[in-house]
C-alpha cells in the first residue's frame, strides 16, 4: 500500500510532554531507535489519571490490562473513532461509558442513517466505537470525515496474528488507518517492531512501563495421556456447582463446539423419577459470537433450547463462565471472585492462540478479582512451536509457507492431464490451510504475515507476564512466576488443579467403574448430612443408600469400600435377616444366660453351617439378635445374655 501522510520515524504532531497530568510520570523519546517510553507510575493507577492522550501515530504496547487505555480515549476531549475486533467488545465499552459519554456504536446492526444523526448531533466531543468488520460502512457514511477524528485500533496485535481473526478485515484497517487525522495501535500483547506488518514497520513503538507490577503466578497442568481435556473440564464443573471450590470459575476456551460437549455432559445429568437436569442452566453462562449463525446452530443442535442460550458480556456472571475469543481481548468482567481457567490445545488450532498469543489479554481480563495474579492452564496437547528451538520452527513454518503457495500456484494453472478430483482436494486444503485466506473480491492468497505471526507466537513462550495491582487481591507464593517454555518443560512447576471425573462426579457421567470413589463420597456426605452431594447419588442409583442403611459407613469403611467385599456383606446380612427366627431357635438363648465366647462361636458356626449361610462365625454375631455384656466364665472370656432383641 502507499502511505499517504507518512511522516518520519519518531516526528509526532503534538508536544510530548504536554501530554503528562500527573506529576510522578514521564515520557521520553529516542528519535533514533523511533521510540518513545513512558514512565506511567504505580501500576493500580489508571491512564487517564496519568495521560491526557496517547501520543500521535505510534504503537502503543501498554503492558498490562485492566489500565483503562480505552476509557482513557472515550473520556477524553479528542474526537475518536475506536476500532475493537469483536461485538462483544464492542457492547462492554459502551455499556461502561455510555452513562458518562454521548457516544455511538457501529456494528453489523447499526444504519448509516444511525451515525449521521449522531455526527448531526451536538455531541462534543464525538466517540464512536467501531468493530473491524463495520469500518467501511462508517467511512462510506454521509457527513463523517475521517480527517476530523484520532483512530485508536484496539487489540491491535490481531493485524499481525491473522490466524486469529479475519485477514481481509485486517488488511482493511491498515489500508485505510492513515486516512484519519492520526491515530494510535493499542495493545497489551508483547510485540516486537520486527514482526509488525509491512504497514506499520515505521510508526514508532511506545511502550508503557509500570512500578509495582506483580508477576502472574501460573498453576499448569498437562493432562496426562488418555485423560479427555473435556472430562477434565467436567470434573472441573463439577466441583464448582457442588461448592468443592470457592468463587466462579471462568473458562477461557477458544472452541465452540467442545463447550458444547462439556455442557452437554452437564445437562445430561437427569434426575430418573422427573427427567429434569439436575444442575441449572441458569448457573452457567457462555459468551461467543451471538453473530455467527453456526454457532447458534450448534448450541440448539446439541443442547436444545434450555441451554442453548448464548450470552453478552455485559450479563452477570454467573458459578461456570465460559468464554471464546470473542472476549478474551479488552472486554471487562468483573467478578470479586472469579478464577481464571485458560484452556490450550495444541492438537487445535483455534485454541493454539491462546497459548501463544492472547494468554496476556486473558491475564487480568478479571478486572477485580482477588485471585488476580492467579491464572490456571490447562494443556491437553503440548504445542508444536513448544518443542523445537527458534530456528527449527521457522524453518517449518518457511516450508509450510511454501508448500501453502505452491498449492495456490497449482490451483491457479492446474495442468490439463490432472483429474479433476486432485484439484477439489488441492481446493479443500487450501480452504482449510491456517495460511490461506481469500481477500475481499474472494480470491485465494497466502498471508504476507504468516511468518510474522508464528514468530511472534513463538516469542510468547519465552514470555514472562505482570499484572496491574488490584486492591484487595490476594498474595500468596502459589504457583510459579515462569515462561510457558519454562512450565511445560519442567514438570516439578505443574500443578494439578483439575481432574477427569471421579467418584460421584463419573457416577453421574453413566460410568459403573467408580464404586469405591462413589461409595467413600457417598457415605461421608451421609455422615455430614451433605443433601446436595448424596441426594444426587440417591436420584441416579438408590443402591448406595441402601448399602449405606443396612451395612453403615464403619462397616462399609472396614471392608476398604471394595465392591465385591461390600455386596457380599451386604448379601450375608440380607440372608442371615431371613432366617434370624430360625437362628434364635437353635440358639435357645434366655436371659442372665452365660455362655463363653470359644463355645457361641463354636455353636454359631454349626448353625450357619446348618442354614447354609456361607459366614464365618464370630462370637460378636450375637449382638445382632440379643443384647448381652462381657463376663466371665470359669475364668474364660463370656456373654451374660439381657434380653432378645425385636425383629
Amino acid at each position: 500500500m502507499t502511505r499517504k501522510n507518512k511522516t518520519s520515524p519518531g516526528i509526532l504532531l503534538m508536544n510530548l510532554r504536554d501530554l503528562i497530568i500527573n506529576s510522578t510520570a514521564t515520557i521520553s523519546q529516542n528519535k533514533e531507535e523511533s521510540s518513545i517510553t513512558i514512565f506511567a507510575g504505580h501500576s493500580k493507577e489508571k491512564l487517564s489519571n496519568i495521560i491526557k492522550d496517547f501520543p500521535d501515530n505510534c504503537y502503543v504496547n501498554k503492558q498490562i490490562t485492566g489500565c483503562g487505555g480505552t476509557t482513557l480515549v472515550l473520556r477524553n476531549a479528542v474526537n475518536y473513532v475506536v476500532l475493537v475486533p469483536y461485538i462483544n467488545l464492542l457492547k462492554s465499552k459502551i455499556a461502561d461509558n455510555q452513562s458518562i459519554v454521548d457516544l455511538i456504536g457501529v456494528y453489523g446492526e447499526t444504519d448509516s442513517e444511525e451515525i449521521t444523526a449522531y455526527l448531526e448531533s451536538g455531541a462534543e466531543p464525538k466517540k464512536i466505537v467501531c468493530t473491524y468488520d463495520s469500518l467501511p460502512k462508517l467511512l462510506r457514511t454521509k457527513g463523517f470525515n475521517p480527517k476530523d477524528f484520532k483512530l485508536l485500533v484496539d487489540e491491535a496485535h490481531t493485524l499481525v496474528n491473522l490466524g486469529s481473526f479475519k485477514p481481509a478485515t485486517c488488511e482493511t484497517v491498515l489500508q485505510n488507518y492513515e486516512e484519519f487525522g492520526s491515530f494510535v495501535f493499542l495493545t497489551a500483547t508483547p510485540t516486537k517492531r520486527e514482526y509488525f506488518p509491512k504497514a506499520l514497520v515505521d510508526v514508532p513503538l511506545c511502550t508503557i512501563e509500570w512500578d509495582e507490577v506483580r508477576p502472574v503466578k501460573f498453576n499448569l497442568q498437562q493432562l496426562e495421556r488418555g485423560v479427555g481435556l473435556n472430562n477434565a473440564l467436567f470434573g472441573l464443573c463439577y466441583d464448582y456447582l457442588m461448592s468443592k471450590i470457592e468463587g466462579n470459575c471462568h473458562i477461557f476456551y477458544n472452541s465452540v463446539t467442545e463447550i458444547v460437549s462439556v455442557l452437554d455432559k452437564l445437562k445430561s445429568l437427569k434426575d430418573k423419577q422427573t427427567g429434569n437436569s439436575l444442575f441449572s442452566p441458569n448457573d452457567i453462562r457462555v459468551v461467543c459470537s451471538s453473530s455467527s449463525e453456526r454457532n447458534q446452530k450448534t448450541f440448539n443442535r446439541k443442547l436444545g433450547s434450555q441451554w442453548s442460550t448464548i450470552a453478552d458480556i455485559t450479563d452477570p456472571v454467573r458459578k461456570i463462565n465460559f468464554y471464546t475469543s470473542t472476549a478474551f481481548e479488552g472486554a471487562d468482567v468483573l467478578d470479586e471472585e472469579g478464577q481464571t481457567y485458560i484452556i490450550i490445545n495444541g492438537a487445535k488450532d483455534s485454541t493454539k492462540v491462546d497459548f501463544h498469543v492472547l494468554v496476556p489479554q486473558i491475564v487480568g481480563r478479571i478486572r477485580n478479582t482477588k485471585y488476580n495474579e492467579h491464572i490456571n492452564l490447562l494443556v491437553g496437547n503440548l504445542p508444536e512451536a513448544a518443542s523445537c528451538t527458534k530456528e527449527q520452527w521457522m524453518e517449518t513454518v518457511t516450508k509450510r509457507i511454501t508448500e501453502s503457495e505452491q498449492r495456490l500456484d497449482f490451483l491457479k494453472n492446474p495442468p490439463s492431464s490432472v483429474p479433476e478430483v486432485i484439484i477439489k482436494g488441492a481446493l479443500v486444503d487450501a480452504e482449510e490451510d491456517k495460511y490461506t485466506f481469500r481477500n475481499a473480491q474472494g480470491n485465494l492468497y497466502v498471508s504476507d504475515v504468516a511468518l510474522k505471526a508464528e514468530l511472534q507466537a513463538y516469542e510468547a513462550l519465552e514470555a514472562t507476564y505482570v499484572v496491574r495491582v488490584v486492591e484487595g487481591a490476594e498474595v500468596s507464593d502459589e504457583g510459579y512466576s515462569a515462561s510457558f517454555r519454562s512450565l511445560l518443560t519442567d514438570e516439578s512447576k505443574h500443578v494439578p488443579f483439575a481432574h477427569k471425573p471421579t467418584g460421584i462426579a463419573k457416577l453421574l457421567t453413566g460410568s459403573t467403574q467408580c464404586f469405591s470413589e462413589t461409595m467413600k463420597e457417598y457415605c461421608e456426605a451421609r455422615d455430614a448430612n451433605d443433601e446436595k452431594v448424596y441426594k444426587l447419588v440417591d436420584i441416579k442409583d438408590d443402591y448406595y443408600k441402601v448399602l449405606y442403611d443396612y451395612l453403615g459407613h464403619a462397616r462399609i469403611k472396614a471392608l476398604e469400600y471394595r465392591r465385591t467385599d461390600v455386596q457380599k456383606a451386604y448379601d450375608l446380612k440380607d440372608q442371615i435377616s431371613d432366617q434370624e427366627v430360625e437362628i434364635k431357635v437353635l440358639l435357645k438363648l434366655r436371659n442372665d444366660t452365660v455362655v463363653s465366647k470359644a463355645d457361641l462361636k463354636t455353636q454359631l458356626q454349626e448353625i450357619y453351617d446348618r442354614l447354609g449361610i456361607d459366614k464365618v462365625a464370630k462370637a460378636t454375631d450375637i449382638t445382632k439378635w440379643y443384647e448381652v455384656k462381657n463376663t466371665k466364665l470359669n475364668n474364660r472370656p463370656a456373654f451374660k445374655v439381657i434380653k432378645m432383641l425385636s425383629i
